[in-house]
């Protein structure tokens, strides 16, 4: 089912993907709402699931983690199954997500160093074929849509 939002909406979408933790009287300042006009909002927003969680981003590399490394896989015959009953085993994998194309999985991992790649590969080869890309840098961005129709009409 598709959520019709309105402007404010968007802005609050986009204040809190900057700051999850700005109190709503921050948000309404920021868009000229009371405070519980702005509580309303983010929680209609909650409640509806366009907002699934309030989180935390974590620099792994202040952890003892400065290696990102986003590994590929390919799965020989049904290890897919197992891998994914099994994926929770694996604590360097931050995210893991099932794609199209040439591999099966695409996971994005945190380690200690290049002898800590080098073992959670001894241990993924169990499952089938990875194939690893060390990140240099992230460019991040936190685009809020507001239409794909919009978006691409002016293209």
């Amino acid at each position: 089912m598709k959520i019709i939002l309105d402007d404010l909406d968007y802005r609050i979408l986009q204040i809190l993907a900057e700051n999850s933790r700005l109190s709503y009287a921050e948000i309404g300042r920021t868009i000229s709402l009371s405070q519980s006009a702005a509580k309303e909002r983010v929680q209609n927003l909650a409640e509806s699931g366009v907002i699934k969680q309030f989180t935390v981003e974590v620099d792994y590399e202040k952890l003892g983690y400065p290696l990102r490394v986003v590994i590929s896989l390919k799965f020989k015959n049904d290890e897919f199954r197992r891998f994914i009953d099994d994926v929770h085993q694996f604590p360097e994998i931050l995210s893991c997500k099932r794609v199209t194309g040439e591999f099966c999985l695409i996971t994005e991992c945190a380690l200690k160093d290049s002898r800590h790649l080098e073992q959670l590969i001894d241990r993924l080869i169990a499952y089938g074929i990875p194939t690893t890309a060390i990140q240099l840098s992230e460019i991040k961005t936190r685009p809020i849509l507001k239409s794909l129709s919009k978006s691409s009409a002016k293209d």
